[in-house]
C-alpha cells in the first residue's frame, strides 16, 4: 500500500482550489452558457478524479467519475443548458466538497448519501430525470436548440507546448508527486501525450523525468510557474510545437517554490525579535553613557539596515491577495439569496490587493457576517423593490482597497437601509443612550448595533436575529488592530467598512510617555507632534480643544482617558481643563484629535503582540509590544479615543 498519508494536506489544499473554481465556473453558467465555463468545469472534475486516483481515495474519484460523465454532454455541445442541470451540478459539488473534507478524518467508504448521488447523477444522463425550465437570466436560443456552448468572448489563442518535468532526486512517492504537477497543468489547458504515460507512474522504475504536451493560451512563464508549484520539481523546460514539429526552448522564468507556512511563521518571529535586538543595539551605541567607537558604530548602523532589509523581504513573502478569501462567498452569497427568495447580484472589486497570511485567515469570518446581514436584513424583496423604484435584481459589492498603510474591505448594499428609529428604540430599551439623545449619527449607530445581543429582527432564522453578527465583526475587527465604520441611507443603502493594518507583525509608532507608562501610537494616525500650551485651549459647545492651523481640534487627555471605563451612555463628555507637556494630532475616519501626553519617547519599529482584552473592559488598546529595554508598552487604538 502506498504511504500516501504526507501528501493529505497537499491534495486537499489543491482540490479546495479546484472547487472554488468549479463553484465559479457554475455561477458564471447561471448568467450566461459559455463554453469556457463548462470546460473550466470539467477540467476541475478530472483534475480531481485523477488526484483522488493517485491517493486512493475512492468516493471522491467516484463522486468525480460521476461529475465529470454528467458534465461531457454539456461540453460537446449535445445537451441543452437549464436549471436543473446546474441544480444537480451544484448539489454533486457540494458532495464532492463533503468527501474531500471528510479524507481528513479519515472516511474511505462511499456512504448511502454519495451512492444517492451518483445514482442522480447517473439517471439524468440516461434522460430519465424530469425537464425543467432554462435559467432565465441567460441567453437560451443555444441551450433550446441544442447548439454547442459560443466561445469566451477575448480569449487568447491556444498554443501547443511541451513541458518537461524532472523531480528532485530524493523526491519520495515520485508518482504521486508527478500526477499533481500533471494535475496543476491541466488547470491550464488541455492535455494531450504524457510520456511515459501515467500507468507506468507507479512503477518502481519510474525517476520522476517525464513530458507532457498541453494545449493552452498562458504564458511559457506561467506553465513553468504551474508545474514548479507542486513542489520536489527539479527542473522544468517548457517549449513551444511548431509547425515543423521542432521545439522552441522558452527563456529563463522566475522560479516559485512551496513554502509550508509554519515556516514563515517562525521567520516572522525571528524577524521580529531581531528588530527589538536591532532597537537595543542603537539605544546602546547611541547611548551617552557609551565610549564611542566608530567602526562599531558603524557596524551597528550597517546591521540596522540589513535587519530592516530583512524585514520587509519576509512581510512580502508573506502577502497574499485577498482573491484567496474573496472567492470563497459568491457560492455563500448565491445560495443564501435563493434560501431567502431574493435576487442578487454578487460583485468584487479589487481582489489583487495585498495583505498578511495572518490577517486574510482572520477577516473570513467577519466578511460573511456582514454579507449575510446584508442579504437578510438589507435587501428587499423583489416586490417592494420593484414599488420603490429600485431594479429587482439587487447588488451587494465586496471590494478592497489600498489607503495609505491599510487596506480597507468594504461591503455594500443597495438595499433598504438601517432603520435608525427602530435602532434608537432598542437602545433606549437596553439603556444604550440617555433619554435625551432623540437621533443616532453613524458612528453612534455603530456603537449601538455592535452591542452583543442586539437585534431589531422579531424572528430568529438561520441566517440572522441572534443579534451576534456585527457585535462579533467589531470584535474581531478590532482585535486586528483595525476599525470598522458605517455608512447607511434609509431606502439606498448600507456601507461597512472595515480599516486593517496590511500586516500584524510590525508596524511604525510614536512612543509617548503618560505618567510612569510608556505607550505607542501607530504613526499611520499621527499628523504630527507639537508643544502643548496650556493656555490655548478653549471650550467650543461642551468640549475643550486647540485650533491647529484654523481647525479646531478636539483635546483629548490620555492619563484621563486611560483611567476611564467605557462611558455608560452616548453623549456624555468631561467640560474639566486640562494640562500636559505634548500633543499627537492624530485621525482615525476623519476625525481628528489632539492626544495630550507628558512627553514624547521616540519614533521607532515596533513588534506587535496580540492583545485579547476582557469583554467589557475599556477599548483603548489594540495590541501590545515589547520596548528595546525589555519593558512591555501598551499600543493605542486610536479609533476609540478620537
Amino acid at each position: 500500500m502506498r504511504d500516501t498519508a504526507r501528501y493529505a494536506e497537499l491534495f486537499r489544499t489543491e482540490s479546495r482550489e479546484l472547487l472554488a473554481e468549479m463553484d465559479g465556473a457554475l455561477l458564471a453558467l447561471e448568467r450566461a452558457p459559455v463554453r469556457a465555463h463548462v470546460t473550466t468545469l470539467f477540467r476541475g472534475m478530472h483534475t480531481i478524479k485523477g488526484m483522488a486516483a493517485a491517493m486512493g481515495y475512492d468516493p471522491v474519484e467516484r463522486v468525480a467519475n460521476a461529475l465529470e460523465s454528467r458534465c461531457e454532454p454539456l461540453r460537446a455541445g449535445e445537451e441543452p443548458l437549464n436549471a436543473a442541470v446546474i441544480s444537480l451540478l451544484f448539489d454533486g459539488t457540494d458532495v464532492l466538497r463533503q468527501c474531500i473534507e471528510a479524507v481528513e478524518s479519515g472516511a474511505t467508504e462511499i456512504t448511502a448519501h454519495v451512492h444517492r448521488m451518483i445514482e442522480r447523477l447517473a439517471v439524468s444522463l440516461d434522460g430519465q430525470a424530469p425537464a425543467a425550465p432554462v435559467v432565465s437570466e441567460v441567453p437560451v436560443a443555444a441551450s433550446l436548440l441544442g447548439l454547442p456552448l459560443p466561445a469566451a468572448p477575448d480569449a487568447a489563442s491556444p498554443d501547443e507546448r511541451e513541458v518537461a518535468v524532472r523531480l528532485t532526486a530524493d523526491c519520495p512517492l515520485k508518482g504521486v508527486r508527478a500526477m499533481l504537477v500533471l494535475a496543476k497543468l491541466q488547470r491550464l489547458g488541455s492535455i494531450g501525450t504524457v510520456t511515459p504515460p501515467q500507468p507506468s507512474w507507479q512503477d518502481d522504475g519510474f525517476e520522476g523525468a517525464f513530458t507532457v504536451t498541453i494545449t493552452s493560451s498562458t504564458s511559457e512563464a506561467q506553465l513553468e510557474a504551474a508545474a514548479r508549484s507542486a513542489g520536489d520539481v527539479a527542473r522544468v523546460a517548457v517549449s513551444a510545437v511548431l509547425a515543423s514539429g521542432q521545439r522552441r526552448l522558452s527563456a529563463a522564468v522566475t522560479r516559485t517554490v512551496r513554502i509550508d507556512a509554519r515556516r514563515l511563521d517562525a521567520l516572522l518571529e525571528l524577524a521580529g525579535e531581531l528588530v527589538i535586538t536591532r532597537d537595543r543595539l542603537l539605544r546602546t551605541v547611541e547611548g551617552p553613557d557609551y565610549a564611542v567607537d566608530s567602526a562599531l558604530v558603524r557596524v551597528a548602523h550597517d546591521t540596522a539596515r540589513l535587519v530592516r532589509a530583512l524585514q520587509d523581504e519576509v512581510l512580502q513573502a508573506r502577502m497574499l491577495p485577498v482573491a484567496q478569501v474573496f472567492d470563497r462567498f459568491p457560492r455563500l452569497v448565491r445560495d443564501i439569496a435563493r434560501e431567502l427568495g431574493k435576487n442578487v447580484e454578487f460583485l468584487t472589486e479589487g481582489r489583487e490587493i495585498e495583505l498578511d497570511r495572518s490577517l486574510l485567515e482572520a477577516i473570513g469570518d467577519p466578511i460573511m457576517h456582514l454579507l449575510r446581514n446584508a442579504l437578510d436584513h438589507g435587501f428587499e424583496d423583489a416586490a417592494t423593490r420593484r414599488q420603490t423604484g429600485k431594479p429587482v435584481m439587487g447588488q451587494l459589492i465586496l471590494r478592497a482597497v489600498r489607503d495609505r498603510a491599510s487596506v480597507v474591505i468594504q461591503v455594500q448594499d443597495d438595499g433598504r437601509g438601517i432603520d435608525r428609529a427602530a435602532v434608537l428604540r432598542k437602545a433606549h430599551e437596553h439603556g444604550l443612550v440617555t433619554p435625551t439623545v432623540h437621533e443616532l449619527t453613524d458612528a453612534h449607530l455603530l456603537e449601538v448595533v455592535s452591542h452583543p445581543g442586539l437585534s431589531t429582527t422579531r424572528e430568529v432564522t438561520s441566517i440572522s436575529g441572534r443579534g451576534v453578527g456585527v457585535d462579533v465583526v467589531n470584535t474581531r475587527v478590532r482585535a486586528l488592530g483595525g476599525v470598522i465604520e458605517l455608512e447607511t441611507i434609509a431606502g439606498e443603502g448600507t456601507v461597512f467598512t472595515m480599516r486593517l493594518p496590511v500586516t500584524l507583525a510590525i508596524a511604525r509608532a510614536l512612543l509617548v510617555q503618560v505618567g510612569d507608562e510608556t505607550y505607542a501610537i501607530p504613526a499611520v494616525h499621527v499628523i504630527e507632534a507639537v508643544d502643548f500650551d496650556a493656555h490655548a485651549q478653549r471650550l467650543v459647545g461642551e468640549r475643550r480643544g486647540i485650533t491647529v492651523r484654523d481647525e479646531f481640534v478636539p483635546l483629548v487627555p490620555l492619563s484621563m482617558r486611560f483611567r476611564e471605563g467605557r462611558r455608560r451612555s452616548l453623549g456624555e463628555e468631561s467640560l474639566e481643563p486640562f494640562f500636559g507637556e505634548y500633543v499627537a494630532i492624530v485621525e482615525s475616519s476623519g476625525r481628528r484629535a489632539a492626544l495630550l501626553v507628558d512627553a514624547l519617547v521616540a519614533q521607532q519599529d515596533i513588534v506587535v503582540k496580540p492583545f485579547d482584552s476582557v469583554r467589557g473592559a475599556a477599548p483603548w488598546f489594540s495590541g501590545a509590544t515589547v520596548l528595546g529595554d525589555g519593558s512591555p508598552a501598551l499600543i493605542v487604538d486610536v479609533s476609540s479615543v478620537v
